[in-house]
């Protein structure tokens, strides 16, 4: 008898078997699982007509990864958040009297 279309059948049967571990899951790798909200999608505290840069202006890309926990979001996106936060709330400060002009 011969072995080897066996032992060939058996050979690509692991390779094809091996190509993804069982405890990797079944889902693709890609985009993170993100779970669904009832709201209307506008919801979001910061504008989203004055996109960031890297979004290159996909509305859907950037509502997508604010759902996101803070720790798997991109920093473009959390540096992006923090200075639309010191846009909308800028720091002022009163002006002091100069000490060195004489108010006469």
């Amino acid at each position: 008898m011969d072995l080897k279309p066996v032992l060939l059948l058996i050979a690509s049967l692991c390779f094809v078997l091996c190509q993804r571990p069982f405890y990797a899951g079944k889902h693709p790798i890609g985009y993170p699982e993100v779970e669904e909200t009832s709201d209307d999608g506008g919801s979001t505290e910061f504008p989203l007509e004055r996109l960031p840069l890297e979004a290159r202006g996909d509305i859907e890309l950037v509502k997508r990864l604010i759902k996101l926990p803070i720790d798997q979001q991109p920093f473009w996106l959390i540096n992006w958040q923090a200075l639309e936060w010191y846009r909308q709330h800028p720091r002022t400060y009163p002006i002091r009297q100069n000490s060195f002009l004489d108010n006469q």
